[in-house]
């Protein structure tokens, strides 16, 4: 049986200051943060899904958005293709209303979380020296 793919969304969201978007991993109770993350529903464009992620955190626009990472992996009989994007974001001051845990935090918080593999990775990424044994 051909399996069903599905696109999944990852947002490494980084604002002027340098804070970083980052949500707890499911399941809530374990103490691991990571990047807000959403499937992509079939003919969504994963683009303006990763910008809707970034919003839904209280950001007023998401820009520069583009694909810092790319995986392919089958899970629970699914192949799903994980896309991982840095945007960049303009936070309000203002919360909002789209039920998003996700929260802004600094490099220096950030040290001292306990990360996602993928959050790692993609931290790297964008700042090496800060994680370099990812």
């Amino acid at each position: 049986m051909p399996l069903t793919t599905r696109i999944a969304v990852h947002v490494l969201g980084v604002d002027p200051d340098r804070r970083v978007l980052l949500d707890r991993a499911r399941p809530p109770l374990e103490p691991v943060w990571g990047l807000p993350g959403a499937l992509v529903e079939p003919g969504e464009d994963p683009v303006v899904r990763a910008r809707q992620l970034v919003s839904d955190a209280g950001a007023l626009t998401a820009t520069r958005v583009e694909v810092i990472d790319l995986e392919s992996l089958v899970e629970d009989g699914l192949h799903v293709v994980h896309m991982v994007f840095e945007c960049g974001a303009e936070p309000s001051l203002f919360p909002t209303d789209a039920g998003s845990t996700a929260l802004w935090w600094t490099l220096p918080e950030i040290v001292g979380l306990r990360l996602s593999a993928r959050t790692r990775k993609a931290l790297a990424s964008r700042w090496a020296w800060i994680w370099p044994d990812t």
